[in-house]
């Protein structure tokens, strides 16, 4: 047997009644992690855990902040920090070999000036990703 006692209620504030009453009704399956984090959020709030519960998912289906609304969009920033990633890795293995040369002959070999100016831009790509993620969490 659970142990656990639910959360005692909290008074919710009052709000308008839209009559007649809405026609629909969502039913929502959660853990009791989710539930408490809802019923947290819903006592801040001072809204009924179901009240909070409904509000939240008109306002992300309205802002199309939906689950999955923005999946197209994080998995194009997934490849350009991947591409980045792949990048700075080409980069690291430049910079090895150039030691490498530069140990061997006393001087840097000549593609290490581009292999400078690709990191440059890779660095100059994980900026703009970068940007893009701010933009979004704003």
């Amino acid at each position: 047997m659970d142990s656990e006692q639910p959360a005692p209620r909290r008074k919710a504030r009052h709000r308008a009644h839209n009559r007649p009453g809405r026609p629909y009704a969502v039913l929502l399956r959660l853990s009791n992690e989710e539930k408490a984090a809802i019923d947290a959020a819903a006592a801040i709030a001072q809204l009924t855990a179901t009240g909070y519960a409904a509000k939240a998912a008109v306002a992300a289906a309205s802002a199309a902040q939906a689950p999955g609304a923005a999946t197209g969009d994080l998995r194009d920033l997934q490849h350009e920090l991947f591409a980045a990633r792949r990048a700075v890795v080409m980069f690291g293995n430049n910079v090895n070999q150039a030691a490498a040369a530069s140990n061997a002959t006393g001087q840097l070999p000549d593609w290490a000036t581009e292999a400078v100016r690709l990191c440059a831009a890779a660095v100059a790509r994980l900026d703009e990703v970068i940007s893009r993620i701010d933009k979004k969490l704003r």
